[in-house]
């Protein structure tokens, strides 16, 4: 181990320890209590990388508060808790782990738009809370989604998979983003359409795009209004690309038919948010990449990566800024 040299890991990187240890051995490895900027801030003195999870946000000021700071490790894909302007301008190296989660976070949406489709925790709690009359009720919303449309809003890795896996079911696929990839879309049989017209003929859509300046509240009261009232409508994407003050008016007003995510505006959400209340909306707890096989690709692209910086070579996986 090189005492010289400092890593500073967050609780929610959720790292093997396997690849703890593999860290371990190349430097001095803290493992912080929490995942506060408070915390974080702490230990900056001497430290050389952070691998950071889903929190905290890296500020300018944490990064500018690092003086030998070299690179900030992100695991997974999104990258909107790192000010990369202020990394690039501190010569600090940022680092994700691209396209390891797109198995499972296209499981996780077609799981939810199925568990909207068929009510299933409505389903569960009825039985498991002998509310059996409930039946009739549910019966009312429980669909087929063979022979529906359904609309993908970012085609990328993720959005591919899920496009895969919903043609599967029998399902007609349309798609949104801001370049065609035509290759793709005769490969896959897909139909790339404005955005407009796929939140007008959309049975069901899936979110899948990164928050940035121009997609923050993509989704917003005009964009619901589109939609038929019957769209099961599922967010993979962040909380702020969909205004969530809007969605929860066009709940009460029944204007779609379901909402299932896995992110939100503010994580966690409060307590009392409304969105919470809703018979026809699932909730998650940002957890759909997460899974046993992800985490442990995750950890190995991170192993690589920070042994290279510390080599004083560069990163592979250099993220980029969308």
């Amino acid at each position: 181990m090189n005492e010289n040299k400092k890593i500073v890991i967050t609780r929610n990187a959720m790292l093997t320890e396997e690849v703890l240890n593999a860290l371990r051995a190349l430097a001095r490895v803290i493992v912080l209590p929490d995942d506060s900027e408070k915390t974080l801030l702490s230990e900056l003195k001497d430290t050389n990388t952070i691998i950071i999870g889903p929190r905290p946000y890296i500020t300018r000021e944490l990064i500018e508060a690092a003086n030998s700071l070299r690179h900030v490790a992100r695991v997974g894909v999104g990258l909107d808790n790192i000010d990369i302007l202020a990394a690039t301008n501190q010569d600090v190296f940022v680092t994700n782990t691209p396209g390891v989660t797109s198995d499972s976070v296209a499981e996780f949406t077609v799981t939810l738009l199925l568990s909207l489709a068929k009510n299933i925790p409505r389903c569960d709690r009825s039985v498991k809370d002998n509310h059996w009359d409930e039946r009739d009720d549910l019966l009312l919303d429980h669909i087929e989604l063979k022979g529906k449309t359904h609309g993908i809003v970012g085609m990328g890795s993720i959005g591919k998979e899920v496009a895969a896996r919903c043609k599967a079911f029998g399902m007609n696929i349309i798609y949104y983003k801001r370049t065609r990839d035509l290759e793709f879309e005769k490969a896959a049989k897909v139909a790339y359409v404005p955005f407009e017209t796929l939140l007008k003929k959309s049975d069901s859509i899936s979110l899948h795009l990164p928050l940035s300046e121009e997609t923050l509240n993509l989704i917003d009261t005009p964009e619901f209004l589109l939609m038929k009232k019957t769209t099961l409508l599922v967010n993979q994407s962040r909380g702020k690309v969909l205004n969530e003050t809007a969605l929860v008016q066009t709940l009460k007003q029944g204007l779609i038919g379901g909402y299932a995510t896995d992110v939100y505006e503010k994580e966690p959400p409060t307590p009392d948010s409304e969105l919470l209340g809703f018979k026809n909306v699932i909730t998650t707890p940002h957890i759909a990449g997460s899974t046993r096989e992800s985490r442990t690709r995750s950890a190995e692209i991170i192993l690589e990566d920070v042994s290279l910086v510390l080599r004083g070579e560069t990163p592979i996986n250099l993220a980029k800024a969308f």
